[in-house]
């Protein structure tokens, strides 16, 4: 079996919303970047379409470390002359938005396709269309890519759970405690299946 690498991104913006369970006229976050999240950033980058294969993705194993919380936020919204959906006329639609403010996350990108981890790293570097998080308006503080020795050898645990500091990490793992509803099929169809995620500590220096 070949060695893992593990391809690492920063993450940070004033605004952040990593929706994966919004419904109508409320949209939710989630506290950490999601899967289609991250995986939408990635196909925005390589300039990848909606309607695309992106099974491609499917052999990536990802986990983020909170380095920064921030603060969950809620914008209200009203949309005016919005056509109703018996089409007796139009009326006022209201919403509900969340989003993180003043959050950074570390994301890794596990892989034994070094291939590929190199090839998202380029395509970071120098992307197709206007990277985001989450949302188009919500744009990146810092380049996702810090620096040349971002890809590493090893696993996502070798690197986020090696550090002293106590922070949260999120990891897939197959024995998670809960599941996610956010593993992307097609984004034109917005088709999801769920992930099992897993929450331990930086000191904590558990195994998968």
């Amino acid at each position: 079996m070949s060695e893992p690498y593990t391809l690492f991104l920063r993450l940070e913006g004033p605004m952040q919303s990593w929706g994966y369970r919004s419904r109508f006229d409320y949209r939710d976050t989630a506290l950490e970047p999601t899967r289609s999240g991250v995986i939408g950033l990635i196909c925005a980058a390589m300039g990848i379409a909606r309607g695309e294969d992106i099974s491609r993705f499917d052999s990536i194993r990802m986990g983020v470390r909170v380095d920064k919380d921030g603060r969950l936020e809620c914008d209200y919204h009203t949309a005016l002359d919005v056509i109703k959906a018996d089409g007796s006329g139009t009326g006022t639609v209201e919403s509900h938005r969340d989003y993180l403010a003043d959050a950074s996350f570390t994301v890794g990108l596990e892989s034994a396709n070094k291939d590929l981890l190199e090839e998202i790293s380029k395509a970071l570097c120098n992307p197709t269309w206007i990277l985001s998080l989450g949302r188009k308006a919500f744009p990146l503080t810092v380049p996702p890519i810090g620096s040349a020795d971002c890809l590493k050898a090893g696993t996502i645990e070798d690197h986020l759970l090696s550090g002293q500091s106590n922070k949260r990490v999120v990891l897939e793992s197959p024995h998670g405690e809960r599941n996610q509803y956010d593993w992307p099929l097609c984004f034109r169809d917005r088709q999801f299946r769920p992930r099992s995620i897993r929450t331990c500590f930086e000191d904590k220096g558990d195994q998968r």
